[in-house]
């Protein structure tokens, strides 16, 4: 009895040495508070400069001139929270992929008996250790399945990268066509003004009513309230552009307007190709290389691993080292529900990715088909449009100047040129809007194959 008491608690000691210990991390919440609103985007510049490195395409980070679109994308892979929330999973998926495949620990069984007879050794003590030998070699399909978990847990975090850079560039043009109204607005109160001028110059010298010169300071000053809620709609835009750069709403950045977004695949022939290969649909094809690993391991695990139970006996005072094992028959289980789950699951997966394909082919047809309208209809309005309605309010113009003020011609004039402007910038902003919804099935350019550690 004696000898064995010692190794038990020999092996006992070793098992606990080896264990980790839990330590607790709170979350600092008003200390993130104050580190979000010190958040700056000049934080990136390294990053930056990590990934010109190995890509010329990535833009020079100086933000002397100002916050542009090429810049801000690198900031909000950064700070974008989705994307940081993305990077983390990733990184639970490659702990797990790391320290997955090991051997079941081994289990310390130990038996200690009295005989209640009177007897020279009434104590009968038996102790055993129980080790799994997978001799199925379950412990490399579980590596090769984790692998694979982290595999789609990367292209996962690429594909939410891909989307945030399209919401990005979409709520970019949305903000800069709201600048660019706001700037319209504005253009037309000039020009009311100037012709109010003119119209009050010759109502007091009497060659109009004064009714028809009141006309353009009702039309101004309905403008000017109109100015107002333009006003509004930079700042709520901006505000946009703000969340999807991780910046909190104070911090100090000058952002460049910039409407025109760049096609990342130019040639139609080209997306048809690509689009299958990008990030509408790469997750779902991950998700289906996870569902294949699972079913080859669950297949696997029909047949079960090999126990072995060396062990110690005394019984009588006669000590014996005793071996036995135990090796599971796969008769009547045969771990049939976990297969048959994962091959139905296969199954969905390799539904998910057809329907993906479809998705993406639908998506890309529907953004081409709405960014073809809107360039035929920008380059209509600016071709014969706004030509013919600037020459309206220059003629006007020219008989204000000449004592013959029509006030309602050269009112609707200018109005007319006005609105022929904001058509143009409405079709503008539509065309990048259509650009930004076919870059988002294809990858971005930038080469972000290393994840952005983003500063506290």
């Amino acid at each position: 009895m004696h000898s064995s008491a010692p190794t038990a608690a020999l092996a006992a000691v070793l098992a606990a040495a080896g264990c980790q210990t839990y330590a607790p991390a709170p979350v600092d919440v008003a200390a993130h508070v104050r580190a979000f609103a010190a958040r700056q985007p000049d934080d990136v510049a390294s990053f930056a400069d990590s990934l010109r490195a190995r890509s010329p395409r990535v833009p020079v980070f100086d933000l002397r001139d100002g916050l542009t679109l090429d810049e801000a994308r690198l900031v909000a892979l950064v700070f974008h929270p989705d994307l940081r929330l993305a990077r983390r999973r990733a990184g639970v998926a490659e702990a797990g992929a790391r320290e997955a495949g090991r051997w079941d620990d081994p289990a310390l069984t130990f038996d200690l008996a009295r005989i209640l007879e009177s007897v020279d050794h009434r104590w009968i003590v038996a102790g055993a250790l129980s080790l799994t030998v997978p001799i199925t070699g379950r412990p490399g399909l579980e590596r090769a399945l984790a692998g694979s978990e982290h595999s789609a847990a990367l292209v996962e975090a690429r594909a939410a990268e891909a989307t945030v850079l399209a919401e990005l560039d979409t709520a970019w043009a949305r903000w800069s066509a709201a600048v660019l109204r706001a700037g319209l607005v504005r253009e037309l109160l000039a020009r009311l003004a100037e012709l109010e001028e003119v119209a009050v110059r010759l109502a007091t010298a009497g060659e109009i009513a004064r009714p028809a010169a009141r006309v353009f300071t009702l039309e101004r000053l309905a403008r000017e309230a109109e100015t107002v809620r333009a006003d509004g709609a930079v700042a709520v835009g901006e505000l946009a552009v703000r969340e999807l750069l991780g910046l909190s709403p104070a911090a100090a950045v000058e952002l460049v307007p910039a409407l025109a977004i760049p096609e990342r695949v130019a040639d139609a022939a080209l997306r048809r190709d690509r689009v299958g290969d990008g990030p509408r649909v790469a997750p779902s094809v991950a998700r289906h290389e996870v569902a294949e690993r699972a079913l080859e391991l669950a297949v696997r695990e029909q047949w079960p691993d090999l126990t072995l139970l060396p062990g110690y006996e005394d019984e009588s005072g006669q000590p014996r080292a005793t071996l036995g094992f135990s090796l599971p028959l796969p008769f009547w289980n045969r771990n049939a529900r976990a297969i048959a789950e994962a091959r139905a699951a296969r199954e969905l997966a390799a539904e998910e990715v057809r329907t993906s394909i479809e998705r993406a082919l639908l998506a890309l047809a529907r953004a081409e088909t709405r960014l073809d309208v809107a360039r035929r209809e920008r380059a209509f309005v600016e071709r014969r449009l706004v030509p013919l309605a600037e020459q309206q309010v220059d003629d006007g113009r020219r008989l204000a100047e000449l004592g013959q003020l029509d006030t309602l011609l050269i009112l609707d004039s200018l109005l007319r040129a006005n609105a022929a402007k904001t058509t143009t910038l409405d079709a503008a902003l539509a065309e990048s809007e259509s650009v930004a919804a076919v870059n988002a099935l294809f990858w971005p350019d930038l080469d972000t194959d290393d994840s952005p550690e983003a500063p506290r």
